[in-house]
């Protein structure tokens, strides 16, 4: 989303949309007058919170500048008023941004079947042309790109699984950390090697005007405990790859501190 984000000018009104404790860092982008949105506050959410149903949203038309929509489209029970609500509220000139999962993928299937209440999500998406094609419609914007995303099954690290909520929605307590890693790096293996998409997630798109082009290189490195994602030419500017045994390259999370094996 950082396509959107870094070239908005200082003052510009953004709404992170379902964002639950937010989607991108306040203070990296303190420039930027950001509104966070969800039906519950979490504690300690950071900078100014609104509390209220996507389908009626209590703001005016064409308030904002861009609305980031991360992973919240999955989730909408009134899915077609809160697309609608995004098309109001957004400037004809502004941009939206859109990540959600792919309902074929492997990883996505196994998330719903983890969760007792399939992980929350309501909303299967399984076509980007057509994704692209209503949400473009419902916005009132054009969709200028795509990004295929990948996942690191982080859902299943039994470190992120420790709140006593989650341990009630969940059907197994998880998987070791270290053996996470392992068993993500030999996916990662076959998807290279058989063109096969066992870490395959879902897509962002972009709609409206955007002043940077979006880079589709899809990004593999993704951390096993926090899901960033991080550019192996970055991660190899910093040093952080490093040899195992002679064999492996592996890198701690510059985020996190997780360890992951390491993807060129």
């Amino acid at each position: 989303m950082h396509e959107i984000l870094d070239h908005l000018p200082v003052g510009a009104r953004v709404l992170d949309l379902g964002s639950h404790e937010g989607s991108f860092s306040l203070e990296y982008y303190s420039n930027l007058a950001t509104v966070r949105l969800d039906l519950a506050r979490p504690a300690g959410a950071p900078g100014p919170f609104v509390q209220a149903d996507a389908a009626t949203l209590p703001f005016g038309p064409r308030t904002f500048d861009a609305v980031i929509l991360n992973h919240i489209l999955e989730h909408v029970v009134r899915l077609k008023p809160a697309l609608q609500e995004v098309g109001r509220v957004v400037k004809k000139d502004g941009a939206v941004f859109v990540a959600v999962p792919d309902a074929t993928t492997v990883s996505d299937r196994i998330y719903r079947r983890m969760y007792r209440n399939s992980g929350g999500h309501v909303n299967y998406f399984d076509s980007v042309s057509k994704l692209g094609d209503m949400l473009s419609w419902y916005f009132g914007l054009p969709h200028v790109a795509t990004r295929q995303l990948q996942c690191s099954y982080n859902f299943l690290n039994r470190r992120n699984l420790q709140h006593p909520r989650l341990r009630g929605e969940v059907r197994f307590p998880g998987v070791p950390e270290t053996l996470l890693a392992g068993l993500v790096g030999a996916l990662r293996f076959l998807d290279r090697r058989y063109q096969t998409r066992f870490t395959a997630y879902g897509w962002a798109l972009y709609f409206g005007t955007l002043r940077e082009p979006v880079d589709p290189t899809v990004r593999i490195n993704i951390c096993i405990r926090c899901g960033q994602a991080h550019a192996s030419e970055w991660l190899e500017e910093l040093g952080v790859p490093q040899k195992k045994w002679n064999v492996l390259w592996w890198y701690r999370c510059p985020g996190c501190g997780a360890p992951n094996l390491y993807s060129r």
